[in-house]
């Protein structure tokens, strides 16, 4: 029960720390999840004291993050840089593993040598994926890039393999370099051969049982998922390296198929791509959130009895820096020797900005995740069943190295290696999106103006209203003329409001029983005609405290859905022409704007002039469906309450929703097609770049897809 409480209580944290890490753009998500294990753990001291199985760690978080990036690492680019590659997922994992066991011996003697050689492994691999979730922008070079993903992968099986070989040395308190070569190759190449050979059989096989139609969607997701659990058990068995196979299985089934798929697998791929990234997305949190809450469980008595704090600190930062000190010296002597594909120079022609880039590397490779697994599979007692010295020291040493290279990520790649090109990049984007869903709408009124069917128009034109309102979002995100777009919008709706308070006096012979009705359903009629954010309530309010307390304890239950079909239309009718005031109302003060001299005020008012134009459009094909407007019959709305409907008001009215909802699906369609093309338009005419009209596109086929759900 304690273990099922902590996995919930982790889960919450990571969904919430999910929220924040859009809060505080600035700081990297690791530390916000391992400051939320920390608080998670000093109100419950007791979850600290839940213990995992070591083993059930590496298979439960290792295989299948190593798994996912084997699959997503491409194999030529690994190839064509693997010399670099592998000088730093392997030699350097060794290098730092013998520096930092020597250094970690020697400030703490009471950590046995083995132990500390076993710390140092586990500190070997590097997270490319926490600098991913840095909040801080930075400017990684495509090699970059290349040599922290490709290192991430492999360091991760090294670390791996020597953490097993010191904890069995630290275990026996023996070791024999024969013994140990001969069981390393054993458990290297015994593991990538058994990954190649699952691989190749794994991937065929699913080719010919999907050549038959014996796989769906939902089959090769669970393939995809439990593969790595499974192969990592099997590789265990046969006494090989897990890890090992488990990569080289992700590499050897790596289908490459082109662009064009059949429409079965793109929509495999694209499932099973969205559910690795939760996955992911989770182990990640998951294990940082642990982090957080082993902080206070290595800080107890014992520890302080032990050691002075500032030998342990003292201690964390001096194994940090032992760590940043190798990787540094390493990548850098690489990037000197290396010579570039293009220029055929080597790096120490131009020593002061390689090693610039070796200082980016080195700090873009810090400790996380894996780091953390693997050291928490540290045993508990010896072999003999005694405790395992100083174990709560090691724990607390690693977790405060993960600390000091996330925070050195954080705060240090920024300043070396900053990106400021993109919010440039994104603001470019939101242009472009804007420009095409202007496109997008004027093509949309047009249809609705000049093609006239009775059929498709009342779902088109509340497809139509749902494009005003992704216009309306993107144009109050942009900083330039957000704010001030918005002030506009709010001034327009107190306008709004006080008209309806007007109104209100004036219909002094209405009941405020009746008018609640009118008030229960004027904001779902203002939500479809592009109002959101709280600006559909406007216009629903008495004036009365009497009033306000009925709409809050009866508007909720919509009454008048008791009533029949005529009074329903009735006041259906009734609220549209009310809706209809309100927009008559905004277009008159927006227009008292637009001959201002301000040109900027003026501009900003044209373009919600013409939004208010055509949320009143629609309105009124409402209740006068294939009738122009004719703004001199709009304000009405005292002078029509209560008398009769006009002729056919109530067989328009209920046919029209019948359509609405019959159509809706084809209309939005319809309209997603639109944008496609207006994409291609502006793309043809230059007015957006290409690598824009990919990310536009995409979006346009997430929609689509959602929309076959």
């Amino acid at each position: 029960m304690e273990l099922f409480a902590l996995i919930l209580i982790i889960l919450a944290c990571v969904m919430f720390t999910s929220v924040l890490d859009q809060l505080i753009p600035h700081l990297s998500l690791p530390l916000i999840q391992i400051a939320a294990g920390l608080i998670v753990a000093l109100i419950y001291p007791s979850l600290g004291g839940v213990n995992i199985d070591s083993e059930l760690f590496l298979v439960l978080f290792i295989a299948p993050l190593l798994y996912r990036d084997s699959r997503e690492v491409s194999r030529v680019t690994l190839w064509n840089n693997k010399w670099s590659i592998l000088s730093i997922a392997i030699p350097l994992v060794i290098a730092t593993v013998v520096a930092t066991g020597f250094v970690l011996h020697q400030i703490i003697p009471s950590i046995q040598l083995a132990a500390a050689f076993a710390c140092a492994a586990a500190l070997g691999p590097t997270d490319a994926a926490a600098v991913s979730a840095m909040g801080s922008t930075i400017h990684l070079s495509e090699r970059q890039s290349i040599l922290l993903s490709g290192e991430a992968l492999i360091n991760d099986a090294s670390g791996v393999v020597s953490f097993q070989f010191a904890i069995a040395a630290a275990l026996t308190g023996a070791f024999s370099a024969k013994e140990a070569t001969a069981s390393f190759g054993v458990l290297f190449f015994g593991g990538i051969a058994l990954g190649m050979a699952v691989g190749y059989v794994l991937k065929h096989g699913m080719n010919r049982l999907r050549g038959i139609g014996l796989v769906n969607t939902t089959t090769h997701v669970l393939y995809e998922v439990l593969t790595p659990f499974l192969l990592f058990l099997f590789a265990e068995e046969l006494h090989v390296s897990g890890i090992l196979a488990v990569v080289a299985t992700g590499l050897m089934m790596q289908e490459i198929e082109g662009n064009i798929k059949s429409p079965e697998r793109a929509r495999q791929q694209m499932v099973s791509n969205s559910f690795w990234e939760v996955i992911i997305y989770l182990i990640n949190g998951f294990l940082f959130v642990m982090l957080g809450m082993q902080l206070p469980k290595v800080m107890e008595t014992r520890l302080i009895e032990n050691l002075s704090a500032q030998t342990v600190i003292g201690t964390v930062i001096a194994v940090t820096s032992v760590i940043i000190a190798v990787r540094f010296l390493w990548v850098g002597a690489t990037e000197l020797m290396t010579r570039d594909r293009i220029t055929g120079e080597r790096g120490i022609a131009h020593v002061g900005s390689t090693l610039r880039q070796a200082l980016v590397t080195t700090l873009a490779g810090p400790k996380g995740a894996v780091t953390l697994s693997i050291i928490l599979t540290l045993p508990v007692t010896m072999n003999d069943g005694s405790p395992l010295p100083m174990r709560s020291q090691i724990i607390f040493i690693t977790s405060g190295v993960i600390l000091c290279t996330l925070l050195l990520a954080n705060f240090l790649l920024p300043m070396i290696s900053p990106k400021e090109e993109r919010k440039e990049d994104e603001v470019a984007l939101s242009q472009a999106r804007i420009l095409v869903l202007e496109k997008t709408v004027k093509e949309m009124r047009d249809l609705l103006d000049t093609y006239a069917d009775e059929d498709f128009t009342p779902a088109f034109r509340l497809t139509l209203m749902r494009y005003r309102v992704r216009l309306m979002r993107e144009r109050l995100s942009m900083e330039s003329c957000g704010r001030q777009l918005g002030d506009m919008i709010m001034k327009v709706l107190d306008v709004q409001q006080a008209r309806a308070d007007e109104i209100q006096r004036e219909a002094t012979h209405i009941p405020e029983s009746q008018r609640l009705d009118y008030y229960s359903i004027l904001p779902a009629i203002r939500r479809s005609i592009g109002y959101f954010a709280g600006a559909e309530n406007v216009g629903a309010r008495f004036e009365t405290s009497k009033g306000r307390l009925m709409l809050k304890l009866l508007g909720w239950k919509r009454r008048v859905m008791d009533y029949d079909d005529e009074k329903k239309a009735r006041v259906y009718f009734d609220t549209v022409v009310f809706a209809l005031d309100l927009e008559y109302t905004a277009i008159r003060y927006l227009q008292g704007i637009c001959r201002e001299e301000d040109p900027e005020r003026a501009r900003l008012a044209g373009v919600l002039l013409e939004e208010h134009k055509a949320a009143l459009q629609s309105l009124w094909g409402r209740i006068n469906y294939g009738q122009e407007v004719k703004l001199e019959e709009v304000d009405v709305f005292v002078h029509t309450m209560g008398q009769s409907l006009p002729e056919g008001m109530l067989n328009r009215t209920m046919e029209q929703f019948r359509k609405a909802f019959a159509f809706n699906n084809e209309a939005d369609a319809n309209a997603m097609q639109i944008e496609m093309e207006k994409i291609r338009e502006c793309r043809r005419d230059g007015s957006i770049t290409e690598e824009q009209s990919w990310r536009l596109r995409e979006e346009v086929y997430l929609m689509q897809t959602a929309l076959l759900e």
